[in-house]
């Protein structure tokens, strides 16, 4: 397993924020035609990331889960304003949108809601254990 920038233990989480952390790095490769097709795949993969995490929070019982879906879902909308500025914007502009403010919201959302949420995880991965960082 590919480790994220801040892992923490918990598999659907770990693995989702690293393809992320990837799609924002690979920004500034994209042609300046594919960005908004960029933007488009990163948005849906948050999405579908929300979801995943959601079901699993919801089988294991992770008490703040209701506090933990507001702040998805405001993450979210916070992602639509910056769809919305996108096509006004210049390429690098828009390449700093992807990489650094999109970048910024979902790594500040797993530093504070994602840490907390994971203390409630009851098989974490112990990343210390060599077998266990390639898995």
């Amino acid at each position: 397993m590919n480790l994220p920038q801040l892992p923490l233990g918990v598999r659907v989480m770990d693995e989702d924020h690293y393809v992320l952390e990837q799609m924002f790095a690979q920004a500034a490769q994209v042609a300046d035609s594919g960005l908004s097709a960029h933007l488009d795949a990163i948005l849906a993969e948050i999405a579908a990331h929300f979801a995943r995490e959601e079901v699993e929070m919801q089988r294991v019982g992770v008490p703040i889960l209701p506090c933990h879906r507001i702040q998805h879902a405001t993450l979210l909308v916070e992602a639509e304003k910056i769809r919305a500025n996108f096509s006004n914007a210049e390429p690098q502009a828009r390449r700093r949108l992807i990489a650094f403010d999109l970048a910024q919201l979902v790594a500040n959302h797993v530093a504070a809601p994602d840490r907390v949420s994971s203390d409630f995880f009851d098989e974490k991965i112990d990343y210390s254990t060599p077998d266990r960082r390639s898995a």
